[in-house]
């Protein structure tokens, strides 16, 4: 197997993003970690670098368009070309359609949309300009598949996302770059300090009943498709969403969407 040699994340503090980075780099890789949240970021890229691990901390917003086009052109100036990018960010916030505004709206759809389409077309404009062939893979999420009451702008922004991906895939695959999204069940990403519980014990356990396997998923469980489909192990795969549920998105997955819990 060829593993990528410069990588680009985002969401890479903590969470799939950084499970993401920590399996590239022991994989050999060089990797741009990407985080709107610096503090965390930080403390992550200097515990992998005191590993010996080749990474570099750029804080900033995903999306901002020169921002991350200068965030790439960073990740490239310490390590080489780009060959592989992991698009991470998302948020799911609880909120029935009717009473959003056009402003909360965009709350969900710029990290989650937005920010993906200006991570994946900034780093794919500098592989074809290196000429240098890759993979980029962005984050999805059987949200995408299966509605939840309250769950409209995160159901939608990523059911787009999965679209997005594919026409990417279809718009520089003569560039020999591929392009595939994950699809994750719930990963319960436990407490943050000042955020509290990612989700209540009681959805997760709703969320562990409704899939077959009887547990919900890890990050390093995501990290490990995200790591095979940056690889050269999955040469001929583009515009592809994998879904990573175990089995929750066959129809049993009827989880209701609530303030308290929501799904990545």
């Amino acid at each position: 197997m060829t593993s990528p040699s410069v990588a680009f994340v985002t969401g890479a503090a903590d969470g799939i993003g950084l499970a993401v980075t920590e399996q590239l780099v022991r994989d050999g890789a060089a990797v741009g970690m990407v985080d709107l949240n610096a503090d965390r970021l930080a403390v992550s890229a200097a515990r992998l670098q005191a590993h010996g691990h080749r990474v570099v901390a750029i804080a900033g917003d995903v999306a901002d368009e020169t921002v991350m086009t200068d965030a790439v052109a960073a990740t490239e100036a310490e390590f080489g070309p780009l060959d592989a990018v992991s698009s991470n960010v998302g948020i799911a916030p609880y909120g029935e359609l009717l009473s959003l505004s056009v402003a909360d709206w965009n709350t969900v759809m710029t990290p989650n949309l937005t920010g993906s389409f200006v991570v994946t077309t900034a780093a794919a404009r500098a592989m074809i300009a290196s000429g240098t062939p890759g993979s980029i893979v962005t984050m999805a999420s059987g949200a995408a598949y299966t509605g939840r009451v309250g769950g409209g702008r995160y159901s939608t922004s990523k059911a787009a996302l999965v679209m997005l991906t594919k026409i990417l895939a279809m718009e520089v695959g003569a560039h020999g770059i591929r392009v595939n999204s994950v699809a994750p069940g719930l990963v319960d990403h436990g407490y943050r300090e000042g955020i509290g519980p990612f989700v209540s014990p009681e959805y997760a356990a709703r969320a562990r009943q409704a899939t077959p396997l009887a547990h919900t998923p890890t990050a390093t469980d995501i990290a490990d498709v995200v790591c095979y489909l940056l690889s050269s192990r999955s040469a001929f795969v583009s515009g592809e969403d994998v879904r990573v549920d175990g089995a929750a998105g066959v129809g049993r997955y009827d989880t209701p969407w609530n303030a308290a819990g929501q799904e990545n």
